[in-house]
């Protein structure tokens, strides 16, 4: 959890990427970072301004702390004090919303394990309908040629 003591950062990636993070290591080759948010901005055309989303460096992994090397950014400058309490608010409701949710037995997955023998006749089932149905409509449309010989 962010204090607000912390070195607030804004930096742009060789690739691309606008990144706020903390700043909590650094030497020569590597910089280390807390809590990485990509920030993109996307125009709205109707309005003629941008709209700015953010999200985590990478959203597929718990870990908060990430080591880059220095070579791949471009700059890295201290985050204005305007936009520190955004981005502390943007870190909290992250960390709120990836609380783990078990799935509802309503939606297993297709490749459970668990299935029984008469669950997987069923499901073998409604893939043949299906393709039957995509086969019929497939060829629906009939026109009628000529007698021309090539």
């Amino acid at each position: 959890m962010l204090s607000g003591d912390e070195m607030f950062i804004v930096l742009k990636l060789t690739s691309g990427e606008q990144v706020m993070a903390v700043l909590s290591a650094e030497d020569e080759e590597y910089v280390q970072l807390v809590s990485p948010m990509c920030i993109r901005t996307i125009p709205v055309l109707q309005t003629g301004k941008e709209h700015i989303t953010a999200a985590p460096l990478c959203p597929f992994t718990d870990d908060t702390t990430y080591i880059l090397a220095k070579k791949d950014i471009i700059y890295l400058k201290k985050l204005h004090q305007a936009f520190v309490s955004h981005y502390k608010k943007i870190v909290t409701e992250y960390e709120e919303m990836t609380t783990f949710q078990p799935a509802d037995e309503s939606h297993k997955d297709w490749d459970d394990a668990s299935m029984s023998p008469e669950e997987a006749k069923k499901r073998i089932e409604m893939l043949k309908d299906l393709a039957r149905e995509e086969t019929e409509e497939r060829y629906q449309i009939f026109v009628q040629g000529d007698d021309t010989v090539h």
